[in-house]
């Protein structure tokens, strides 16, 4: 077995979603010492390996976050805290067992371990920074000190289509609507509604592909129905990934012959829109019972909510072969004794539309009478005309390959935009294997892919 495969069916044993990157993090400072490298870490966990050159050149940082999205299917049991990823090769490809794989970063990781492990290489000095937190507020990167920091060219190895590099991406912010709620008892009949077997997948690469939003679903399904009544909603757990399965608890005056055709009215109507976008929507329809449901206040508030808040695709540059640059993704929504609370992530590679899509949200949210914050603000990366490093990647590439490698934008969001803004004069580039349907249970690695991207890493590095 290849080295970095080693290296990552042992980060795939490690528990090492965003915000809990602490034994990984030993793990990285672990596998320092014991090939006698430097190090340096920090209060949030990022760790930079330091290897000497075995030429003088300008120092080279490798870099990759080392959290993954925690998202599983509806039967799985698997604890993210405590459990490993179920790992298993198909097909030519690894996948993970009722869990996301953790390829989205985890292949730039052990791609950069193998190269740090490797003795026979010819090298410029290198500087391995691995970041945490990156699929959800992008902190480690921005607590990085400068200081450590001495490379002004840097390979980010957060791509997931092999043969293309990205130049551009977007920048972003959360914004978060909460509710105090109150209750009342019920004695009334009551019905659980669950939606699901839905695409998901990434809320930034995959948000222009009319992939069903379940939570947006839901709210849509309550509001056709029209009268409702809400004891419970969840759905999503993750603000940048589309979400896939989501439950209403409710109850109703109607019948209940009357309810389950309107419910199966609605799904027939959306089944039919997501025909080739999305196919596979199921969904269930149960009588049960509950002891409370909101008030009238309450309830209409949040079902208006839903019902109008922004999601999806909003701008495109069509100057770029239709590239996204704005988007909105309801990622997650949480109801308990006391409170509702709503996620949406926005992109864009424009700040001035980030600003727009903020200020509509909370207008909606002043006219509905929620509260409502923003948080988590990270920079775009914008493109450069000059790039010494991404002139070579790309004769390098040729070289391997036998062609020309593709350079795009993206409008998922990147570290690269906060190394650009920490240290301006930053020369950046990136690539990786083939990923598919990161954040989200079908996520799977191309192996041929990684084998190929990392003999180009290596052959790229030989030439630097």
């Amino acid at each position: 077995m290849s080295q970095y495969l080693n290296y990552f069916y042992d980060i795939c044993k490690i528990p090492h979603g965003s915000h809990n990157e602490k034994a990984i993090s030993e793990y990285l400072i672990n596998f320092a010492k014991k090939h006698q490298l430097k190090y340096k870490t920090d209060d949030v966990y990022n760790v930079i390996i330091y290897k000497e050159g075995t030429h003088q050149g300008a120092p080279l940082a490798l870099q990759a976050h080392i959290d993954m999205v925690d998202e599983k299917t509806p039967e799985s049991n698997h604890d993210f805290n405590l459990d490993a990823i179920d790992v298993y090769e198909e097909d030519g490809y690894l996948k993970a067992k009722g869990t996301t794989l953790g390829a989205d970063n985890g292949a730039g990781v052990a791609m950069i371990l193998a190269v740090l492990a490797d003795k026979s290489l010819k090298h410029p000095p290198l500087e391995a920074i691995f970041t945490t937190q990156e699929e959800t507020t992008m902190e480690g990167a921005f607590k990085l000190q400068e200081e450590n920091i001495n490379a002004r060219r840097l390979i980010n190895l957060d791509s997931e289509e092999e043969g293309t590099s990205t130049t551009t991406s977007a920048g972003g912010i959360d914004v978060v609507f909460n509710l105090d709620v109150s209750y009342q008892e019920n004695s009334d009949c009551a019905y659980l509604l669950e939606i699901g077997s839905l695409l998901g997948g990434h809320s930034g690469a995959d948000i222009a592909l009319e992939r069903g939003n379940a939570l947006k679903l839901i709210g849509r399904i309550a509001k056709e129905i029209e009268d409702v009544k809400i004891s419970s909603i969840s759905g999503g757990l993750k603000i940048n990934a589309i979400p896939r399965d989501a439950s209403l608890l409710f109850t109703t005056s109607l019948s209940e012959e009357e309810l389950e055709h309107r419910v199966k009215d609605s799904i027939d109507k959306i089944k039919n829109e997501l025909l080739h976008s999305d196919p596979n929507l199921s969904y269930s329809l149960k009588k049960t019972s509950a002891t409370k449901v909101l008030n009238e206040e309450s309830n209409r508030a949040i079902l208006n909510l839903l019902n109008l808040i922004p999601n999806g695709l909003r701008h495109r540059d069509l100057s770029l072969d239709g590239l996204t640059t704005a988007s909105e993704n309801v990622g997650i929504v949480n109801l308990d004794d006391s409170k509702f609370s709503l996620y949406i992530s926005l992109r864009s590679c424009l700040q001035s539309y980030i600003d727009d899509m903020v200020s509509e949200l909370f207008t909606l949210a002043k006219v509905l009478n929620f509260k409502v914050e923003s948080l988590n603000w990270y920079p775009a990366w914008d493109y450069s005309d000059n790039s010494p490093l991404r002139d070579k990647m790309c004769e390098v590439f040729k070289q391997v390959y036998g062609k020309e490698m593709i350079l795009e934008g993206i409008h998922a969001g990147l570290e690269c935009g906060i190394f650009k803004n920490k240290f301006p004069s930053m020369d950046i580039i990136t690539f990786g294997p083939s990923i598919y349907d990161c954040h989200s249970p079908s996520e799977r690695l191309d192996l041929s892919s990684l084998e190929r991207t990392y003999n180009f890493l290596i052959e790229l590095i030989k030439q630097l």
